[in-house]
């Protein structure tokens, strides 16, 4: 299990050297350890100290204002390692750290796992302090990750990576989408990385806040619909203590001044948001962190200012998204905006929109896709198709034809070769027989009476001939017989998805059958399975695709090609095999593949139609022998008539689209031009929740 390091920093020359040398010093016999350093255009010799250290890969950013993610994607996409663990160049990881996680990762479905991030100076100033309290979860399944993990690059595939555009809460927003595609998340009790925080002046803790803030504004954004999501309890929190509670506060002087004294009670009111962690959750914080007073009322006061920079944050995020983006460019929708501004300004004009509609529609398709038993139309069949220009990799499964010319290449007897172990017998002359000799490296053995012989490439009865005739010289008609005791020239490399994946040897000719029994056969993992095909590298430019399917399933011998000495069997992941769902779904994107997966399956897995889905328009898009064809599918008739003859079975690479409904542009509009209200209307909704 080799592992990919991806360390990104930006001015990091004072700590970066000590980071790279901890990932050096760990303690890690599980496989590789390769590390990429990404530089987000330091000026202050970072790139060239990272260089410095032998080995270590170094990767420049290009973009003017180069994010986190896009320096971690940059990072692991430049490896291949099924591991990467992420760190930022102002921390120091634990030499136990990647043994201990390997260990957690073997778990069932556990595509991450993070460990305790220690802060190195807590008591340099209070803001080292407080970072300290909030590094950590609770040991077991957690719900996101932050800058210092180890994830599977299969998930990272699988979900696209980070989100280059963020500049904040970039990896609990990648942590939601690789929940949703099936993967776990573990917090170990176990050391991870010893950080140095380095904040001294209230600038930096005020511009942290800033970024927490814009971080809980995009990930609501991308993943929140409703109370109970992840984040959106944090964001109504800032919105109403570090919004809500100030503007009321400095409105209700306004109007004491100008109006009426009595309306001090809203300055009362605005500041007892604001104070409330202070003022009424003392207590609880001491508990909760195991503080002691004076160290709960700091942390108190933390909770209460710290709201104030994380609400400019999250507005700067919502003033980018809805006012500045020029409307041309307004996909993504805001779903918080969509969700809670636009319906409240269009129930206020027409008084007539309700969400009962739509939920209802939601939870009939929820419904049908639990009870239906499968797809009733097993084949694609496409009446109106039109062509379109498209470009496909070439996976193509190799035909009965086709292999029977890739096994016509292997030799049908056994070719000797370095490290095989020899007998040579000679008849009536034991005195010149070798029992056991070892073919060395170059290939060559000696032989009594005859020599040194290269028999690298030659059968036994090759090797047969050559001796006899070389004693031939001193003898009259010698009878030779070479036998191979040990053979190792005969191996093939299995890797991938297998049980046992490593080296495989065959006695005779091997076939890719015998080397997937000799390897543990493929692994059984009956909910994600989808191991269609395998690859077979043979030399620098042969590769040949194999229809696992029609071998082990129908029996079919043809699909059972001979492999040659050194050839690689290469089983690709289940999630190799992906179906893509775009358009009006709440979380679009690729969807795995399993036995048997349609079309109601991927929407359903993509989080069901969102409010401005028009269902009845959604097509399925193929590509067949070069051509795109396109068929229209009629989802709501699924759900109203039971009509499932449309719910076609998903392929590799195909594409379900699910088309927007008319409205969908005036909801936009709404929401750009009145996103005050989705915030009132936020606060309205949690106001209770406090």
């Amino acid at each position: 299990m080799n592992i990919d390091v991806v360390i990104i920093g930006l001015n990091a020359a004072k700590t970066l050297g000590a980071c790279i040398e901890s990932v050096l010093a760990s303690r890690y016999d599980a496989g590789s350890v390769t590390i990429t350093y990404v530089d987000g255009g330091s000026t202050d010799g970072s790139r060239e100290l990272a260089a410095g250290f032998a080995g270590v890969r170094v990767i420049t950013l290009d973009r003017e204002h180069p994010s986190p993610g896009a320096g971690r994607n940059a990072g692991w996409r430049a490896g291949s390692a099924p591991l990467v663990q992420f760190l930022d160049s102002d921390t120091v990881l634990d030499p136990e750290w990647l043994s201990e996680a390997l260990t957690a990762m073997l778990g069932s479905q556990v595509g991450a796992v993070r460990g305790r991030r220690v802060e190195r100076h807590p008591g340099a100033s209070v803001f080292n302090w407080i970072a300290d309290q909030e590094w950590n979860a609770q040991p077991g399944e957690c719900a996101d990750f932050g800058g210092d993990v180890l994830i599977r690059r299969e998930a990272l595939e699988a979900t696209g990576g980070y989100d280059p555009e963020l500049v904040g809460g970039e990896d609990p927003e990648l942590s939601q989408r690789v929940r949703a595609a099936g993967w776990r998340i573990l917090q170990l009790d176990d050391a991870m990385t010893l950080h140095d925080l380095g904040m001294k002046t209230v600038g930096q803790y005020c511009r942290r806040a800033y970024r927490t803030g814009y971080g809980f504004a995009a990930v609501v954004d991308r993943h929140g619909s409703g109370l109970a999501d992840f984040w959106m309890r944090e964001l109504v929190r800032i919105v109403i203590r570090g919004g809500v509670g100030p503007i009321l506060a400095v409105i209700g002087a306004l109007l004491a001044a100008l109006v009426h004294p009595s309306l001090l009670a809203l300055v009362a009111l605005g500041l007892g948001l604001l104070f409330y962690p202070r003022v009424f959750r003392v207590a609880a914080f001491g508990r909760a962190k195991n503080l002691g007073l004076e160290e709960a009322r700091r942390y108190a006061w933390h909770c209460t200012l710290v709201v104030l920079p994380e609400f400019i944050g999250a507005v700067r995020y919502w003033w980018g998204k809805l006012i500045r983006k020029p409307l041309r460019n307004r996909r993504p929708q805001p779903r918080l905006a969509a969700s809670m501004g636009a319906v409240l300004v269009a129930f206020a004009m027409t008084g007539c929109v309700t969400d009962g509609g739509y939920q209802k529609g939601i939870n009939d398709f929820a419904a049908m896709s639990a009870r239906k038993s499968g797809a009733a139309d097993k084949h694609f069949n496409v009446d109106n198709a039109f062509v379109a220009q498209a470009v496909k990799a070439d996976r193509t499964l190799a035909s009965e034809e086709q292999l029977s010319v890739f096994s016509a290449s292997v030799p049908e007897a056994y070719l000797i070769g370095p490290g095989d172990v020899l007998e040579i017998l000679v008849r009536e002359r034991p005195d010149i027989s070798v029992k056991e000799t070892t073919v060395s490296p170059d290939g060559t053995i000696s032989v009594p009476q005859v020599g040194i012989l290269d028999v690298r490439g030659q059968t036994t009865t090759d090797l047969t001939t050559v001796i006899s005739s070389k004693l031939s010289q001193f003898y009259e008609e010698p009878e030779v017989t070479v036998h191979v005791h040990d053979y190792q020239n005969n191996k093939v490399y299995v890797l991938g998805r297998i049980a046992n994946p490593g080296l495989v040897k065959f006695g005779g000719t091997g076939t890719l059958l015998e080397a997937l029994a000799l390897a543990g056969g493929l692994p059984t993992v009956a909910e994600e399975a989808f191991l269609s095909r395998a690859m077979i590298f043979r030399g620098r430019e042969e590769v040949i695709w194999v229809d696992l399917r029609e071998l082990l399933q129908n029996g079919n011998v043809g699909m059972n090609p001979k492999l040659r000495n050194n050839d690689i069997v290469f089983i690709p992941e289940s999630d190799d095999e992906l179906v893509y769902v775009m358009g009006e779904v709440k979380s679009p994107g690729a969807v795995k593949l399993k036995s048997e997966l349609s079309i109601l399956d991927a929407v359903m897995a993509s989080g069901g139609p969102t409010k401005d889905a028009k269902v009845a328009k959604t097509y399925l898009i193929r590509y067949e022998n070069g051509r795109g064809l396109v068929q229209p599918i009629d989802l709501e008739r699924f759900v109203k008539q039971g009509d499932l003859r449309q719910d076609y079975l998903l392929r590799d690479g195909d594409i379900v689209y699910v088309s927007e409904r008319p409205l969908a542009d005036i909801n936009y509009i709404i929401s750009s031009l009145s996103p005050s209200v989705s915030y009132l209307n936020l606060a309205a909704l949690a106001a209770a929740g406090l």
